[in-house]
């Protein structure tokens, strides 16, 4: 996390041709903010995606330098705007963390492990791929590891059991289903269907066996 550096430029053009220059040029328009206050910044694009390689996530700190000037501020990505059709980024926004001061974001989930269920016929769903939690910005995991190894059919993981580190407390619902393993919807249906066989199968002997009384 330390070692994460953006050098950005700061900007006081806000022109929707200057900004599409910008993006030309190998560079994204964003803002800088944090307690009401907000700056103007250009992104080179390739060293954004020097720390962003795939996925862009809020539990990422890094250094961010304005102008080569280090303010020692730490930063994470709070909202960016794609463009619908190519998926170029095409606007980020940053939020500036203070020191001693909590913040609120969220994190994305490793999940873990083979559910014991599986091995019983059981499938795998997840349903929730990151969690909100709130921590002191040097405390903030990356991603939070969720074992699902123990996980048997027909049950759940929820959010209040993921264990955290101290110091990082979870905002999300605590009922938040995160992962669960489950009768396939074939067998359910088979197995609710059998009873019902098997009644039609009875009541079909029984009306084979009144027709032999009548024909005696």
């Amino acid at each position: 996390m330390q070692n994460k550096v953006l050098n950005v430029k700061s900007r006081e053009q806000f022109k929707k041709n200057s900004c599409n220059r910008l993006r030309s040029a190998g560079v994204i328009p964003g803002v800088i903010y944090s307690h009401g206050k907000t700056e103007s910044i250009a992104i080179p694009t390739k060293e954004f995606y020097s720390i962003f390689k795939s996925h862009i996530s809020e539990s990422v700190l890094f250094k961010v330098l304005v102008d080569g000037k280090d303010g020692d501020q730490m930063a994470f990505v709070k909202d960016f705007q794609r463009n619908p059709a190519t998926g170029e980024l095409v606007h980020i926004d940053l939020f500036k963390v203070t020191k001693g001061e909590k913040i609120h974001t969220t994190v994305p989930l490793k999940i873990t492990g083979t559910p014991k269920g599986t091995k019983i016929g059981g499938l795998l769903e997840i349903s929730k791929h990151e969690i909100e939690v709130e921590c002191l910005p040097m405390e903030l995991p990356e991603t939070i590891e969720v074992d699902v190894t123990d996980l048997d059919l027909n049950e759940y993981i929820h959010a209040k059991d993921i264990k955290l580190a101290d110091g990082v407390k979870l905002k999300s619902n605590p009922e938040t289903v995160i992962a669960s393993v489950h009768t396939p919807r074939a067998v359910a249906a088979e197995e609710t269907e059998a009873p019902v066989a098997e009644g039609e199968a009875d009541a079909a002997a029984t009306t084979e066996k009144t027709d032999e009384k009548e024909s005696k």
